[in-house]
């Protein structure tokens, strides 16, 4: 995004996921209060790509090839990139939680020499690269499952260009933690941990609490590699609605590649974006250029509803500007930042052009349609998924039939002539 300095720094994120009695688990460190960066906050096992994570001795130790691992992420990284977050990913965990995504040689001394090799790695007294050649180490890269992408936005001291991937706990390990980066940890269902979160018991980033929207409804990490890997990622696409409407894809909903969802940016002098889901920042960067263009302003961020892949982008575009998010009822309970709850047939004073909202549940209890223009004008409506086109790469709660029949047709006797505009294209 525009408006920083400095480029932000390559970085791996593994959420570690466990069979639980309710369904899958996954693990969150506390990071320690005195942290410089993320003090306090619950986080998943992560932190910077190393220049040595993309060592040639550790890149012939990996299952998968560059070029495979550059696939798994959706092609927008260079093989010898991709495989390094990979490997990343492996030394992090491994660093952070004690958990080796490897194939170390058998026997019963092999816990021990993993251990040692742990402490001195976490010391500084041992590379990974010596290590893994050592213990004879067959990284199983193939076992991480690429989730998203995130990158801080230019506001943030520290920023990092993040890639989350999920693991399966390995049978018979286990976690333990090292050093000073961990102060407390649990292991929660991604819904437990929303909830947590909304009650003021944890906190978190968006990149978190997205990532556990992404993963509140899959039952396995199988199930998530089939579902939510990211695809291959397209273009921005920008395109003329109206005079007082433009559409831009951003090919990134949720930080997810291959998976396109609609912004909208509303209004001609004073405008308002609608659904920038995309966290990678070219989208965003496209959205502030365009109202500058225009020599207009974004006053306002609006979301239909708070799944990942339309609001993920909205809290960076919100501070990079100043201007206020405003949302659905009870948003907020799934958002780490303040929105401001739309009213009910509430006009979006923020916007120079006539844009109300309307309450219209059925793809979620807090979704919101809008609809653009005055009665008797040519009018739109902005739908979010309520059309029932959804995220190409989501596991979303269960559609609620009898809640969106009823806001369809409330909406079509709102707005009868209105030409409808959908969050996503339609499916390939």
């Amino acid at each position: 995004m525009t408006g920083g300095t400095g480029a932000p720094v390559p970085a791996a994120t593994v959420v570690l996921v466990r069979r639980g009695r309710s369904g899958p688990e996954v693990l969150l460190t506390r990071r320690p209060a005195s942290m410089a960066f993320a003090a306090d906050m619950y986080v998943f096992p992560g932190g910077r790509v190393d220049p040595a994570d993309a060592d040639p001795a550790l890149a012939a130790r990996s299952v998968l090839s560059a070029a495979q691992a550059a696939a798994a992420l959706g092609g927008d990284l260079e093989p010898d990139l991709a495989l390094a977050a990979h490997v990343a990913a492996i030394r992090e965990l491994f660093e952070e939680a004690g958990v080796l995504l490897a194939d170390p040689p058998g026997g019963p001394g092999s816990r021990a020499s993993l251990g040692a090799a742990r402490s001195a790695l976490v010391g500084g007294d041992a590379t990974f690269r010596a290590i893994a050649a050592e213990l004879r180490l067959r990284l199983r890269t193939d076992l991480l499952v690429p989730l998203s992408r995130w990158v801080t936005p230019p506001i943030m001291p520290r920023r990092f260009d993040a890639r989350f991937f999920a693991a399966e706990l390995p049978a018979g390990a286990r976690v333990t933690f090292e050093g000073d980066e961990v102060a407390d940890h649990a292991w929660l269902t991604p819904a437990a941990a929303l909830r947590a979160m909304a009650a003021g018991e944890i906190g978190m980033w968006v990149p978190t609490s997205a990532t556990l929207q992404q993963l509140e409804h899959a039952r396995s990490v199988d199930e998530m590699r089939d579902r939510l890997s990211p695809g291959v990622l397209g273009a921005i696409e920008v395109e003329t609605i109206a005079p007082a409407i433009t559409r831009i894809a951003m090919p990134a909903g949720g930080g997810v590649a291959g998976q396109p969802v609609f912004a909208y940016l509303v209004g001609r002098e004073r405008l308002v974006v609608v659904d920038p889901g995309d966290p990678t920042g070219p989208g965003l960067d496209r959205a502030i250029a365009l109202a500058a263009e225009r020599n207009g302003t974004i006053a306002a961020i609006a979301l239909t509803h708070a799944d990942p892949d339309h609001a993920a982008g909205a809290e960076a575009l919100a501070e990079l500007l100043g201007v206020p998010i405003l949302a659905g009822p009870g948003s907020g309970d799934q958002l780490p930042y303040a929105v401001t709850t739309v009213a009910d047939l509430g006009p979006i004073d923020a916007c120079d052009v006539p844009l109300l909202a309307v309450h219209a549940p059925g793809p979620r209890v807090d979704h919101v349609a809008f609809i653009v223009g005055e009665p008797g004008s040519p009018r739109f409506v902005i739908g979010g998924d309520l059309d029932g086109r959804r995220g190409a790469r989501a596991i979303v709660a269960p559609w609620d039939a009898p809640a969106a029949s009823r806001s369809l047709a409330r909406i079509a006797n709102l707005a009868p002539e209105a030409d409808w505009l959908s969050g996503h294209p339609p499916p390939l």
